[in-house]
């Protein structure tokens, strides 16, 4: 076993298929890299030119800074049928660069316009109330709607609608929050950073993350649901939905503000905000977690489904079947791999299990009738199994137990 621990995993190359579908695969990807990089160097002199250096870098780090913990929180929602790293990056960068880069010159054009036609008193009420639910959910939806069409063999259901917009709705946060702390660094120094980020941050900081994860979770009920009414419906449901939830956030402190009514920053710090956090976000957010619960329970039942008669063939094990419906026990075999026989196996049994996984959601989709285009087929059934086979023989002979 010694020898074998440092030993890599073998070489397995996807199937071969023809080189046009591959081609387009890595045209798609390929774009979507050079419109972040084009989107992210626009951000970056936009800010540049219009924040100080020092303010820009405290603005950053406090921007960054709940990112990790945030990131994890929504990660953890992704439990059993786990997504590729590619696509939830792609995602996060996308609500980070292209959704509030667009967004801030559609709101900036929008309310240029009503100041124009009603004056300046309309354009601030009417831009942060109306306009930019509308603006935002709509740059943010974007994106789940080109992963809803172009990642279709990952996009599976609610929660990974749920994960997706999430994911898409913290990036956004993050942009949109170092504005906004330059704003307060120059009106109030460090103090008015420190206060902004208790309001923005600690008190609301999932609300993008909320308003986008309700779109989402309409596209992903469509994409699980059967029924042409019920597939159109659901995306649009939760797009209306997402706008109304980002609209009602807004237009209260709108409406506070229109009332002329002074409230010192330790009462929007300590009891209006909390209030709305509590009344506004608060019912949302559960009932995000709640349909991610349902999904689960959903996702365990189309593993135990199609796998039961991969159970002859060897493709999965009884004991593999249960701790694939186990994330807890999942959790558990793969730090022990990694705890007693290193990294390699840690990964391999990692490979085994989301390959398992993938399977089952292939069959399940084949089940219903559903048909990927062949540039999103990452390989076949018998493909997955010959995978399987191959990662199965790497782990017995390093002495991991796989369930």
């Amino acid at each position: 076993m010694s020898q074998s621990r440092g030993s890599a995993l073998p070489e397995i190359a996807l199937p071969k298929g023809d080189i046009s579908d591959r081609g387009l695969r890595y045209l798609i990807i390929g774009g979507f890299g050079l419109l972040f990089f084009l989107f992210g160097t626009a951000t970056l002199l936009y800010f540049l030119a219009r924040v100080p250096f020092g303010a820009l870098v405290v603005s950053t780090v406090a921007a960054v800074l709940p990112v990790p913990l945030y990131g994890a929180l929504i990660l953890w929602l992704d439990r059993h049928e786990k997504e590729p790293a590619l696509l939830l990056a792609a995602a996060f960068f996308w609500g980070a660069v292209v959704a509030t880069l667009v967004s801030l010159f559609l709101n900036t054009g929008a309310t240029v316009v009503i100041n124009a036609i009603l004056g300046p008193r309309w354009a601030g009420a009417l831009g942060a109330s109306m306009v930019a639910p509308i603006v935002e959910e709509t740059s943010k939806g974007a994106a789940l709607l080109l992963l809803f069409f172009l990642a279709r063999h990952e996009f599976n259901n609610v929660v990974d609608g749920i994960v997706y917009g999430s994911l898409v709705g913290l990036g956004f946060a993050m942009t949109e929050n170092i504005l906004y702390f330059s704003r307060a660094h120059a009106a109030g120094g460090l103090a008015g950073v420190g206060i902004l980020f208790l309001m923005r941050v600690v008190l609301s900081g999932f609300n993008h993350s909320l308003f986008t994860g309700v779109i989402g979770a309409g596209l992903g009920y469509a994409r699980e649901a059967p029924g042409t009414v019920v597939k159109v419906a659901a995306p649009v449901a939760g797009y209306v939905a997402g706008i109304m939830l980002h609209a009602l956030w807004n237009g209260t402190a709108v409406l506070l503000n229109i009332t002329g009514i002074r409230v010192a920053p330790v009462v929007q710090l300590l009891v209006i905000v909390p209030g709305m956090a509590l009344v506004l976000a608060l019912p949302g957010l559960a009932t995000l977690v709640w349909l991610a619960a349902a999904g689960w329970r959903r996702e365990v039942r189309i593993i135990n489904e199609f796998l039961k008669d991969e159970v002859k063939r060897r493709v999965v094990t009884e004991d593999e079947l249960e701790t694939l419906g186990s994330p807890r026990r999942r959790f558990g075999r793969l730090m022990r791999a990694l705890t007693q026989q290193g990294p390699q196996a840690w990964l391999g049994l990692r490979q085994l299990y989301e390959l398992q996984v993938d399977l089952a959601f292939r069959k399940w989709h084949a089940s219903r009738g559903e048909r990927l285009m062949s540039f999103q087929q990452v390989m076949t059934d018998d493909g997955y199994r010959e995978r399987i086979a191959q990662i199965r023989e790497r782990l017995a002979a390093m002495g991991v137990e796989t369930a």
